[in-house]
């Protein structure tokens, strides 16, 4: 179901993310997903001024929460601009775009695969037959399949931007992990690209504003919302 504007302060479900005059900003923050849903952190984001009209002057307004199901239930802090008649989420740094759960959660995934024997073996761990959600095996290897693939995108995307931050070659997780030097580096990277995130692929990059890609980048780029801490 896609809502582009639900009633103030209704939450609406995470697939309305990326909608119909949807838009995304980053909500730096170094919470984790747990202190974030703990600490109600969508309730201290803030945001300084419209992407689409940076002078002010268009009535943008706070404009309630929309609801992410993945890892529980946690709420995104949203405005809307009524002249260009879109809402803006601002999405914490620990959240994937545009698919649920945590960047920290496919992270893992990944690196789960590079230190299996197989794809296979991967999914039988990260999908458990006897979980609550299980599903069958052939469902879990495309599960796995999907985030390797997503995270291989990214990681192309970002060598494309900055050649030297990775290394020479396509890179494994376990190499960009200890050439960022961190455990959660696909949030590392959200930080380091954070002025090109309209330009780059999910599970990273942002929903941009339909038709302001210049625009909206240069106004936002020197002035993102502040930390949550």
């Amino acid at each position: 179901m896609v809502i582009g504007r639900p009633e103030k302060g209704r939450p609406v479900p995470v697939g309305t993310e990326g909608g119909p005059n949807e838009v995304q900003l980053r909500f730096e923050t170094e919470l984790t997903f747990e202190e974030y849903a703990t600490e109600r952190g969508w309730e201290r984001a803030t945001l300084r001024r419209c992407p689409f009209h940076p002078a002010g002057g268009c009535g943008l307004s706070a404009h309630g929460t929309y609801m992410r199901k993945v890892p529980s239930v946690a709420s995104v802090a949203r405005w809307y601009c009524p002249q260009a008649r879109a809402t803006i989420g601002l999405l914490p740094d620990f959240y994937a775009s545009r698919m649920p759960g945590t960047l920290d959660a496919i992270e893992e995934t990944v690196a789960r695969v590079e230190e299996s024997a197989t794809i296979e073996k991967a999914a039988e761990e990260l999908r458990p037959a006897e979980a609550p959600d299980a599903v069958t095996l052939p469902t879990a290897v495309r599960w796995v399949r999907l985030r390797l693939e997503l995270v291989k995108a990214v990681l192309i995307a970002v060598l494309g931007l900055f050649a030297d931050l990775l290394g020479p070659g396509p890179p494994t997780m376990t190499q960009v992990r200890e050439r960022l030097g961190t455990q959660r580096a696909l949030v590392a990277l959200r930080g380091i690209t954070a002025s090109h995130l309209h330009v780059l692929p999910v599970p990273l990059g942002l929903v941009p504003p339909p038709g302001v890609w210049g625009r909206f980048q240069q106004s936002t780029g020197s002035d993102p919302p502040p930390a949550s801490r």
